[in-house]
């Protein structure tokens, strides 16, 4: 009943609230391509009522899964009761299910594509990372062929842009990593036609930069892997003159790079991928390659 009481406090756009608890297996799902609105993952000291929350400012959402477990909250379009939504097995979780008012829209909104607000920078080669909060930061990029040092601000809620405050130095061709810390590390790139191997840190709290330690070895068109113990792995690349095949670890909580093994084969402009197990798949690069190597 007090539950019941602060989801009524919380959620006024709502006509009827249901509440049930299950004990199946497995994630629910839908038959529908366009119900699963978001899957959020909550922080340790959240509750039933934050994915409520999450629920309440989504005018689609009708339907809320909060896993106790994981504290995954899954945020769906379709009415619990429409048959679209199923579960099978024995995971616990809490099912909400909300009645809005005709006021809201629970269509699925059609295929394609539409425009949204416009950045206050126009920039090539730019690099974009989802914060914690929900947000976009992209970060430097080419202007005109300058290397830009701004920075700026998406809000999915609302279209916007807003600028943020400019990294120390102007980039391209940089990588960015979200830390455990929820900071964003920004690495090397190139600035004109000089490469850098200078690395600094972005607080999305502050909105402030800050320089931390610089990599052993300059450069841009590199890859960026976050591994499981916190650190950030960083291979190859170009330095304005040569492909490099080295690679370094940035330890967040000293702000130290430490070379690593080298990798097989110099590259620049691949990919690397964390894979299950935890080890690092790094594949092509240029010019162009097609081998792949595990670290």
């Amino acid at each position: 009943m007090h539950l019941i009481l602060i989801i009524s406090l919380l959620i006024s756009s709502i006509d009827a609230i249901i509440i049930s608890q299950v004990h199946r297996s497995s994630l629910f799902f839908t038959n529908s391509s366009c119900a699963l609105l978001s899957n959020v993952t909550l922080p340790a000291d959240a509750s039933i009522q934050s994915c409520i929350w999450q629920c309440a400012h989504q005018d689609q959402c009708r339907t809320a899964v909060y896993y106790q477990d994981n504290r995954t909250c899954l945020l769906f379009s379709e009415d619990c009761q429409s048959g679209n939504i199923t579960s099978s097995g024995d995971v616990r979780a809490s099912v909400i299910c909300y009645r809005r008012n005709q006021g809201s829209n629970n269509q699925c909104s059609p295929r394609g594509w539409t425009k949204t607000g416009y950045m206050h920078v126009a920039r090539r080669l730019p690099i974009a990372s989802v914060l914690s909060n929900g947000k976009v930061l992209v970060t430097g990029g080419f202007n005109g062929g300058i290397p830009q040092n701004s920075a700026e601000l998406y809000d999915p809620s609302t279209g916007n842009w807003t600028m943020t405050r400019s990294m120390s130095v102007a980039r391209s061709s940089h990588t960015a990593s979200i830390l455990s810390n929820g900071k964003v590390l920004v690495t090397g790139g190139f600035n004109n036609s000089t490469s850098q191997n200078s690395a600094e840190l972005y607080d999305p709290s502050a909105g402030t930069w800050s320089m931390t330690g610089n990599m052993s070895v300059a450069r841009g068109y590199h890859a960026a892997s976050m591994l499981s113990n916190g650190t950030v792995l960083v291979t190859g690349g170009y330095d304005g003159g040569n492909y490099l095949n080295s690679a370094e670890l940035y330890d967040p909580l000293t702000g130290i790079w430490t070379m690593t093994g080298n990798m097989s084969v110099a590259r620049g402009y691949h990919a690397a991928a964390i894979l299950l197990n935890k080890t690092v798949l790094v594949i092509g690069g240029c010019c162009p390659l097609d081998s792949a190597e595990l670290y």
